[in-house]
């Protein structure tokens, strides 16, 4: 009988993961794996974006118009706090970074990284809703 934790073998853990995009060919972006430590962290940073949100969505037009605003910059949070690094793509002339990305890079890519995001951080139904 062999058993796992008597392996001499070493264990490894890369704390990011590296995808290759779908919607764009030739760029590869890394993600952060998430860890309980930064799971408080996101979620402390979510929280107050979401719960405002909430409370904007059940208002009038101005409301909801300020609501569909605090839903970008959730997602802008959770894209710059989750994105580590990019290769395979320019902005303007200049290595894309992650801040770039958020800023000024192509929409498309970044859905693609945030639903990544969205797969790796295992968030729950209600989570989803605010992300």
């Amino acid at each position: 009988m062999k058993f796992s934790w008597l392996s001499s073998r070493k264990q490894g853990y890369q704390s990011r993961l590296w995808l290759d995009s779908k919607t764009f060919r030739g760029v590869r972006y890394a993600i952060r794996r998430i860890s309980l430590g930064q799971r408080i962290e996101l979620t402390r940073k979510a929280r107050e974006l979401s719960l405002q949100n909430e409370f904007l969505r059940a208002g009038d037009a101005t409301d909801q118009l300020e609501a569909a605003f605090s839903e970008l910059l959730v997602r802008r949070m959770y894209l710059e706090w989750g994105l580590v690094s990019v290769e395979g793509l320019r902005i303007d002339g200049r290595p894309a970074t992650p801040q770039s990305i958020a800023a000024h890079g192509p929409e498309p890519l970044a859905d693609e990284i945030i639903e990544s995001l969205r797969a790796e951080l295992g968030l729950t139904e209600e989570e989803r809703k605010n992300f």
